[in-house]
This record gives structure tokens, C-alpha cells and sequence, in this order.
């Protein structure tokens, strides 16, 4: 099972939309795919259709056993667990992550975890084979946080892969440009590409589904699909 961990160095970068979208990408490449929402707002469950009346999550819930009955299964087979509409500490969701490794699960599955921004890395039980992805956009902001987050991965013992995946870029943005050229010139944790901003992904939520399904010729599409194949290059290491 490889355990993929998707985060943004800061709220609003569309990490839920990557998760969403990645999942169904490698659904259709024959792999078992399961979303986790560890976020508070509870929003992946919308992007696979899941209706409003469908509040609950595991968040909801005082035990594993019961957390897992609220999984459910989207049309592509994706199948996924909504936070919820509880509160949950960052010990919670530790111990949720922990107890995903119970899963009775084939080689072959993907464990996608949607993670807040707020919860810091450390607070997460990563382990060696996993993948964390922190979404940056093209901006001073993210670059002034990018730099802090390298400092604390210097004095941390962190033994897991680390990746920096550029979200929402403009190509024509002249100062989005230098800045990814930028980091990819100097950053050693920075991936090749970038899922560039795309209309089909606001259209697609708006629809409650991911740009595979409503457009699979778009470039969104195929910006996931890279996605999908590098990280697989990557877990194979």
C-alpha cells in the first residue's frame, strides 16, 4: 500500500481538488484508490458527488470500527471517508492515519490523504515509503514559506519523500514564470511540472465531479495524469 500526503503550505492552495482529481486519474490506471479527508471543512466528499444531506464523516465517530462505516464509493470506484461535521484534535487524525494501516489492502492500493494546512508535518505518523506533497502557488508568499519549510526539514528527522508541486499556475504571468524557474533551478525538492490553472476544475466542482469526467481532454486532465505517472515512478524507488 503506498500513502500519499497532500497538503498546502497554506490554506487555499486546492489540495482537496488535487486529491479528488489524482484519485480518479489512478482509479483508471487499474489501481485500488481510498481519499481520506482529514480536513475540517469536509469538502472532498463534493467532488465525488457525494450529497449535501451527507454530513457525517468519521469525525462523528468515538471508534475506528464505526468511523469506516461512513466510506463510501463515487461511480469511478474511487472509494473515500468524509471528515465530517465533528471536531477532531490533530491526536485524532494521528490516530486515524494509524489505524488506516489496519485496511485489508491488495499491493496495489493508494491511500490519499487530504490534509490540512494547519497540521504540521511532524504531527503526522509518516513513515519511510511514504509521499508528502505540499502545494505552493507561483507567489511571494509561498516563497517566503517554502524556505521556513526547508529549515525545519534540515533539523528534523525526517526520513519520508518530500516534494514541493507547484498548483493553479498561470503560464502567463511573467512573475509566475521566473518564480517556478526560480525554484526548480534551486529547490531539490521541487517536481519537474506544475498543474497549471485551468477553467475545467472550477467547472467540474461546480458539477460535483473532477475535470477526468467532464473534460478528459483537457489540459487539467493530462496535468494529472503526469502527475499520477511520476508519482508512481516515485514510490517505485
Amino acid at each position: 500500500m503506498q500513502r500519499i500526503f497532500i497538503k498546502g503550505v497554506k490554506g487555499g492552495l486546492g489540495s482537496t481538488s488535487v486529491v479528488a482529481n489524482l484519485a480518479c486519474v489512478l482509479k483508471k490506471s487499474d489501481v485500488n484508490v481510498i481519499a481520506i479527508d482529514l480536513d475540517a471543512k469536509s469538502d472532498l466528499g463534493l467532488h465525488f458527488g457525494l450529497p449535501w444531506k451527507c454530513t457525517k464523516g468519521w469525525s462523528n465517530e468515538s471508534s475506528f470500527e464505526k468511523a469506516i462505516t461512513h466510506f463510501h464509493q463515487d461511480s469511478d470506484g474511487v472509494i473515500f471517508l468524509p471528515f465530517g461535521d465533528s471536531h477532531a484534535e490533530p491526536s485524532d487524525i494521528k490516530k486515524l492515519i494509524n489505524n488506516c494501516n489496519k485496511f485489508d489492502c491488495t499491493a496495489n492500493t493508494w491511500l490519499l490523504f487530504d490534509c490540512p494546512s494547519y497540521i504540521e508535518l511532524e504531527q503526522l505518523p509518516l513513515e519511510r515509503n511514504d509521499i508528502v506533497l505540499e502545494l505552493i502557488n507561483c507567489d511571494a508568499i509561498c516563497h517566503s514559506l517554502i524556505y521556513k519549510r526547508l529549515q525545519k526539514l534540515k533539523k528534523s528527522d525526517s526520513n519520508w519523500k518530500h516534494f514541493f508541486l507547484a498548483n493553479r499556475y498561470n503560464s502567463a504571468s511573467v512573475l509566475e514564470f521566473d518564480l517556478f524557474s526560480l525554484w526548480q533551478s534551486t529547490l531539490p525538492l521541487m517536481a519537474p511540472f506544475f498543474i497549471n490553472s485551468d477553467e475545467v476544475i472550477k467547472e467540474s466542482t461546480a458539477y460535483r465531479n473532477v475535470a477526468l469526467n467532464c473534460a478528459p481532454y483537457s489540459v487539467a486532465n493530462d496535468d494529472f495524469e503526469t502527475l499520477a505517472g511520476w508519482l508512481v515512478s516515485k514510490a517505485a524507488l
